[in-house]
């Protein structure tokens, strides 16, 4: 499904006189340009080791800044950035051996540079893999780790990059590159605490996007410039500020009194974008709301770490499967999303073309407390003397808890949610996650029941999200699968489709470990597919559709080299 990403901007104090559609000043001369975004969450810093939550919107800022080999198109596609043309088998500089293992060459586009001036080459990209491939810098690119065997720098536009097997994501950039001639000495030296904490990372970083870091007052806005040598292209707009909201109300209320031009996904509310369409964006003021799938799997998943788990006696499947019948999806979505959601019963969409493959993989769902009572009494659940479920065999009591982010809609979700589990004989702690907790991954992954979480799907969706080897813990500094889902049973499938080419393969896989994670294991309790509000002021010109495709990223605005305005 593809996300109509179209980003605004509105021309800031012209003078009175000047015509509708005039960019010059009285002096005759174009007027800076300028576009002033609003999004709730600050972002941690730019490092591949930060917790790149989406939860308010703190993703939006690195797509101005930062660019590797590839992009995904407007038609879901692969398309080269820094790289001159992305490697293909009929060019022959993507080669595969008897062995299984490949190897790709990838040249760097002449014009391509980072943000001081300095030209991008392959050794930068050599230097991006060494940081990801060091097991004492807890990056988060798991993928890449296991696929990659090793990158050479050729020559200075040339990179090579030899995998030890085949695998599927090898058309598309596996890595960033990172500036050698800023960071090389420091991480040569040995002194990783000083690397990672180096100010690069934070209030100094330089990039290869179309925006320049600028300026960074914490806690209030970030400032980027245009930079002119981008290798798309200079930008059209020469400044776009994204101030820090921390709450959906103050960006509201920004946005009527015009001192918030745009909000990107992850801002508003379903709710008061519809209640903006019918005001603020009524025909005729010239004002844009756009509601629309982006392609995001929210789901509840539940704790699988033994040592986290309470009540343990309900890490049963049949716990989970009961309490999935518990939840009102209809009352969900209506709360969440204004009703304008679809739900989900699988990370497969209804409309995706290789659905039917999946039919035997997906569990039966339907609202029913009744049903739910009698799974947990055959596993072991009655109602004590209070109403609250006990464990027979261990005396255990049902206390669960469920958390959310502080969005308006998950927590009213919370609410419903926590409605059905108290029919059903549960006690309920509904948590809503403090702001200042939301980028601790300990506190996401040591939670003791369920929580709501939405990812957006791509190629990597079974390893990432529930391989063994990527459950979070302590001594990976909590990346990963957070809740530790791991079925040993699967984990050979779940590597095999790492390397699976064709689709038919691919899909076969899929649904294999869909199966047990789902029917069997009930690990992940469906609920819906996200909509979200795209909100912009009048004026803006540059269009761009951003579809998920098997790479994409919905958050992710491709084209800000071409935003304009009138």
């Amino acid at each position: 499904m593809a996300l109509l990403f179209v980003l605004p901007y509105v021309a800031c104090s012209a003078p009175a006189p000047t015509p509708a559609g005039d960019t010059r000043s009285d002096t005759g001369s174009p007027s800076p340009k300028k576009m002033i975004v609003g999004i709730l969450d600050e972002r941690k810093g730019w490092a591949p080791w930060d917790f790149r939550t989406s939860a308010g919107g703190a993703q939006n800022p690195l797509w101005l800044v930062s660019r590797t080999l590839t992009i995904v198109n407007d038609k879901g596609h692969v398309q080269p950035v820094l790289a001159a043309a992305v490697p293909s088998i009929e060019r022959a500089d993507w080669r595969i051996f008897p062995d299984g293992s490949m190897e790709q060459i990838w040249r760097i586009r002449p014009e391509a540079k980072w943000q001081d001036g300095r030209p991008v080459t392959a050794d930068d990209f050599v230097f991006g893999w060494e940081v990801l491939a060091n097991p004492n810098v807890p990056t988060q690119a798991p993928a890449a780790r296991a696929l990659v065997n090793s990158t050479t720098a050729v020559d200075p536009a040339t990179l090579l990059v030899r995998f030890g097997s085949t695998t599927p994501m090898a058309g598309n950039a596996l890595f960033d590159p990172h500036p050698r001639h800023i960071l090389g000495d420091v991480y040569a030296s040995g002194d990783l605490d000083r690397f990672i904490n180096h100010e690069y990372w934070s209030t100094s970083y330089i990039g290869t996007g179309p925006y320049r870091l600028a300026k960074w007052e914490l806690g209030s806005f970030m400032e980027f410039s245009a930079f002119a040598d981008y290798v798309e292209g200079k930008p059209k707009i020469d400044t776009i500020v994204m101030k820090f909201m921390g709450d959906t109300n103050t960006l509201y209320s920004n946005i009527l009194t015009g001192d918030v031009e745009v909000a990107l996904p992850d801002g508003l509310s379903v709710e008061m974008a519809a209640e903006l369409k019918r005001s603020w964006a009524a025909p005729g003021t010239g004002n844009q709301v756009i509601l629309h799938p982006d392609g995001r799997f929210f789901r509840l998943e539940f704790q699988h770490k033994s040592e986290y788990a309470k009540p343990a006696a309900a890490r049963d499947p049949r716990v989970r499967r009961a309490f999935y019948h518990t939840i009102d999806k209809e009352g969900v979505i209506e709360v969440e999303l204004a009703g304008l959601g679809q739900p989900a019963d699988s990370w497969i969409t209804t409309d995706d073309p290789r659905r039917p493959q999946f039919k035997d993989a997906i569990p039966e769902w339907s609202y029913d407390l009744g049903l739910a009572q009698r799974v947990l009494a055959e596993a072991g659940w009655q109602r004590g003397p209070d109403g609250v479920l006990v464990h027979q065999p261990s005396g255990a009591r049902m206390e669960t808890e469920i958390r959310v982010t502080a969005s308006q809609g998950h927590v009213k979700a919370l609410s419903v949610m926590a409605s059905g589990w108290r029919q059903a004989g549960a006690e309920v702690t509904e948590t809503v996650m403090p702001q200042a907790l939301l980028a601790n991954r300990e506190y996401w992954s040591t939670q003791p029941f369920a929580g709501l979480i939405g990812h957006t799907m791509d190629m990597q969706w079974e390893k990432t999200r529930y391989s063994c080897e990527t459950a979070a813990r302590s001594e990976n500094r909590w990346t990963g699968n957070y809740y530790g889902y791991c079925n040993p049973g699967i984990e050979a499938v779940i590597d095999r489709l790492q390397t699976a080419v064709a689709e038919s393969d691919r899909t076969g896989l899929q649904a294999s470990v869909m199966r047990t994670i789902l029917k069997e294991d009930y690990a992940v309790a469906p609920l819906y597919w996200q909509v979200t509000p795209i909100v912009f002021a009048k004026g803006i010109s540059g269009l761009g559709e951003l579809a998920p495709g098997p790479f994409g990223n919905t958050w992710s605005p491709w084209n800000a080299h071409l935003w304009d305005t009138r």
